[in-house]
């Protein structure tokens, strides 16, 4: 019932009309396996009042099978229902028309009885259940109605009136070629004020994912869901049977998918085995050249029977598990033939295409099909289409033959290929064709060659388990100052960079001050753009400030444009995203990164650089309690396949959220998926790493885990600087935190937290610093005022859990001075708060401290007009002139929420415009 929600209330409220006496007839639609029958059987055992259902079926056999087939059924289960003796009392004594259908309760009558008395006989008997209790009556398969039952069920959904009978019929679409009877009834009954038509959609890749989840017991692989999605189109029926066979077998559904097209007309099926062999859309005239006659009849069959989509100008097969079964059931020579015929049609048009290599291959053509490909995957260049470069390289490599000639040689063609790896984020990959390039050229003879395929191998490498800077240092090596300066410097930025990501020490920013200085000695715009990125990544993690960060990304961004470097103009926003939050200005970064990640798409980047600015949003959307967002987000970067590293990085934000939820199960299994180990503690994956694990054991109430996790945290933390300062700072919260929730005693953090504390960074340049080191400063003086001032430093941070989490600690200081009702009013805020984020272990903190201080039984009383405190505050900053959305923003809720106590305020208030409210404040002193 995944993304059936809908379906199932207006099949309950059609069923609560029918019951008060008002003629509803449901008529539910959709293609094979998509749910209908399920939908309906779910719907009905559901139902209240204890109805009667009665369900019959349509026999394949159609309009040539046994007429009356889904009612003649339904009477049996009648008789079973009431006995032969009660039903034999209903009918009328004499001789029923009925006689025919049930000859072993009654005799047909003196006269010959026409299709008038029949219906009423059923109809009567029909009304007569529904006297005694409501009835539902089900027409399973009506696509394969004969021409009688159709009639009987036009005339019950005509003349059912104030019986308490609900009629539902379910059909497949695409079943029913043009002019098929059926389809005239659909249409006819389609019109009618008291049918309610339901069509099922196939369900989207996330229900897929939900399915599936369902089907295993645990989330899939958002990979796995999203190519089970694109196989199976979002059909039900094909998503369970490739769960059950393996995503990437079909075994089973063969049968099933060819028995949907083996009724279609020879010309048809013709066109569509032409169109399977495409492989994807194909245009209008290039199906009608191949073809060599005319296709419009079959094409337009196809299109009624639901078996072709129209895209623009170009058809395609609706389910690639179809395209795959009818491909399948072809002949070798019919395939030979076919492709061929194809690939002729195409060269002949001076068309070069990846679909033209391919067609030349399976032709048997291994010669034609090298040059297609080897020209294709230049196009694809040209268009950013780097996914598809890639392919075609590798196509390129397996057509090789010592005898092939296509002016360059292999280890140029593994070159060209570990750029386009790079490009897309296919490291594994990258680093095959890499180290297979490396091996065949001779660095003495071409170092530089042998330091430009060293460069990307490891950024490659540094990409899957932060590793690299070996490949890095050694291609440093090989291009002494004065050589290539250009390449020099853009090795060192590499190199600092790789450190940063694995490796971080202070050898990371010597090297990215080296490439910066001989960048600019030389003037050249790529090196600059490296060398720019890397030193505002060094001062983003380090002690640079957000505001210098800005700069050097916005220098390095325009670099990168000049040279047209999409990579590091990419980055360079990602970081400017990361540096915007860090400087406490989130909905900036929030918009900025989103329009980057479209930017990504746009340039065939959405694996390579997609997924980290994906992962960047995502954490700023934690940070403002759009945790749903969050997830959503992450799960298509995921569902991109991204490379490990970045895999990693984005399991973690999942994992945030699970475990701030109390899913602490979801949460170690998403620590337990992330593709590859952090390669050390100090990394940055590593530290962030840290604070969830170390929550997970909390959550888990294993205190030897907890211990064990904060010597670790406390041991990187002494190692400082670590990759990340506001990673690090975030960790020594975690820290914080962990001394005093697991227990009363005293652990490691009070001794040693002085030594982390004075190597944390300016905290006026990190928000997110300021507000951890203030709430340390509460855990130590355990004041009012301290913790005060460390929830005004969480909300100039924009962290709406800290802030929640901070609220807590200021009602448990303001109870300690016996001030209830301060500590009460903390504590709404922080409980609205965790509403809003739904994170029952925060309101259960909530709930507890309430309890524990007897506030339930406390009533505070009302401002002025009968406003609650919190609607006080919110009128303040009405009064200011801010809209509900910054509101929400100031005091960190939903502008939803904002909304009710708007509206509340206003009718409290005796007032209709915010105007009017915010005069009769300060006419009443409510804003004093």
């Amino acid at each position: 019932m995944i993304n059936r929600r809908a379906e199932l209330a207006a099949l309950r409220g059609a069923y609560e009309r029918a019951r008060t006496g008002e003629p509803v007839t449901v008529l539910v639609s959709g293609e094979a396996g998509i749910g209908k029958s399920r939908l309906v059987s779910t719907a009905v055992a559901g139902f209240d009042g204890d109805p009667m259902v009665l369900t019959g079926g349509c026999l394949e056999l159609g309009a040539d099978g046994t007429p009356w087939a889904p009612f003649l059924a339904i009477l049996r289960n009648l008789l079973r229902e009431w006995g032969p003796d009660r039903l034999a009392a209903a009918l009328p004594s004499g001789g029923t028309a009925l006689a025919g259908w049930l000859p072993e309760l009654s005799e047909l009558p003196e006269r010959p009885a026409g299709h008038v008395r029949l219906f009423g006989e059923v109809l009567g008997l029909l009304a007569g259940v529904a006297a005694e209790r409501p009835l539902v009556l089900v027409v399973e398969d009506l696509h394969w109605s004969d021409a009688s039952s159709r009639e009987l069920l036009v005339y019950l959904v005509r003349n059912l009136g104030t019986s308490a009978v609900l009629l539902i019929a379910t059909t497949r679409t695409g079943e029913l070629p043009s002019g098929h009877p059926t389809r005239q009834l659909l249409s006819e009954l389609g019109r009618r004020a008291e049918v309610v038509r339901l069509e099922l959609a196939p369900l989207g890749r996330q229900e897929v994912s939900e399915l599936l989840a369902a089907l295993d017991g645990r989330a899939p692989h958002a990979l796995t869901s999203s190519e089970i999605h694109r196989r199976s189109s979002g059909n039900p029926l094909f998503v369970e049977a490739l769960y059950a066979s393996g995503a990437d077998s079909s075994e089973g559904l063969t049968e099933l998918l060819l028995g949907r097209v083996t009724d279609l007309s020879p010309a048809a099926r013709k066109v569509l085995a032409m169109i399977a062999v495409a492989g994807g859309a194909v245009p209008d005239d290039l199906l009608s050249e191949v073809a060599g006659e005319p296709v419009d009849d079959a094409v337009r069959e196809l299109i009624e029977r639901h078996q072709l989509a129209v895209l623009d100008t170009d058809y395609v097969i609706r389910h690639d598990l179809i395209r795959e079964a009818v491909y399948g059931a072809l002949l070798p020579g019919e395939r030979r033939r076919l492709h061929a015929r194809f690939a002729s049609v195409i060269e002949a048009r001076s068309e070069s295409s990846a679909a033209l290599a391919e067609h030349w291959r399976v032709a048997g053509q291994p010669d034609k099909a090298l040059m297609a490909a080897w020209q294709a995957a230049a196009t694809a260049e040209r268009q950013y289409a780097y996914d598809e470069q890639l392919n075609l390289l590798g196509r390129v490599l397996e057509l090789w033959s010592d005898s092939d000639d296509i002016g360059v040689s292999r280890a140029t063609v593994q070159e060209l290929a570990v750029a386009a790896a790079y490009a897309t984020g296919r490291s594994h990959t990258g680093v095959e064709h890499a180290t297979a390039a490396l091996a065949a050229i001779d660095p003495v003879a071409e170092p530089l060659r042998v330091a430009r395929l060293l460069r990307l191998r490891g950024l490659l490498r540094c990409r899957i388990d932060g590793s690299g800077s070996d490949d890095l240092s050694r291609a440093v090596e090989l291009v002494p100052e004065g050589v290539d300066d250009v390449l020099r410097s853009r090795l060192l930025s590499g190199l600092a960079f790789t450190e940063l990501v694995g490796t971080p020490g202070p050898e990371m920013s010597r090297h990215a001050a080296q490439a910066l200085d001989l960048a600019e000695s030389i003037g050249d715009d790529q090196a600059l753009a490296d060398a720019r990125l890397a030193v505002g990544g060094v001062a983003l993690h380090t002690d640079g400030g957000p505001g210098v960060v800005q700069e050097l990304m916005q220098d390095a961004r325009r670099a990168a444009e000049a040279c047209g470097d999409h990579h590091t103009y990419l980055t360079s926003l990602q970081w400017e995203g990361r540096a915007l939050a860090d400087a406490g200005r989130p909905e900036e970064a929030v918009i900025l990164l989103e329009g980057a990640e479209q930017q990504a798409e746009q340039w065939g980047r959405m694996r390579a650089r997609g997924s980290m600015l994906a992962q960047n949003r995502a954490e700023v959307l934690i940070s403002l309690g759009r945790w749903d967002e969050a997830l959503e987000l992450v799960d298509n970067a995921l569902a991109d396949g991204p490379p490990p590293w970045y895999e990693a990085s984005l399991r973690l934000e999942v994992a945030v959220i699970a475990v701030r939820r109390g899913r602490y199960d979801e949460a170690a299994d998403q620590l337990a998926q992330m593709a590859v180990p952090p390669s050390g503690a100090a990394s940055e994956v590593g530290l962030q790493r840290l604070p969830v694990q170390m929550a997970l054991a909390v959550g888990n109430d294993d205190v030897p885990a907890a211990d064990r996790l904060l010597a670790e945290a406390m041991d990187v933390m002494s190692d400082w600087p670590a990759a990340d300062v506001v990673v690090t700072a975030r960790l020594y919260l975690a820290a914080l935190r962990l001394e005093r929730t697991t227990s009363g005693r005293r652990r490691q953090v009070p001794a040693r937290s002085g030594l982390v504390r004075k190597r944390l960074p300016d905290s006026d340049r990190w928000p997110i610093v300021d507000a951890v080191l203030r709430t340390g400063d509460a855990f130590e003086a355990g004041t009012v005022a301290a913790w005060d001032a460390a929830v005004d430093a969480w909300r100039t941070a924009y962290d709406v859990h800290e802030l929640a989490l901070t609220l807590v600690g200021g009602a448990a200081a303001a109870l300690r001075s016996n001030n209830k009702p301060g500590a009460r009013r903390r504590l709404d805020e922080a409980r609205e708060i965790g509403i809003q984020l739904s994170a029952p272990p925060l309101l259960a903190e909530i709930d507890e401290l309430t309890q524990r201080a007897g506030l339930s039984a406390v009533r505070e009383e009302p401002a002025a007009h009968g406003l609650t405190e919190r609607e006080v505050v919110v009128l303040r900053t009405l009064a200011r002139g801010l809209s509900n959305a910054e509101i929400a923003r100031e005091l960190f809720v939903s502008p939803n929420t904002v909304a009710t106590h708007v509206a509340r305020i206003l009718r409290k208030l005796g007032v209709a415009t915010r105007t009017e409210a915010t005069a009769v404040a300060h006419r009443t002193g409510l804003l004093d």
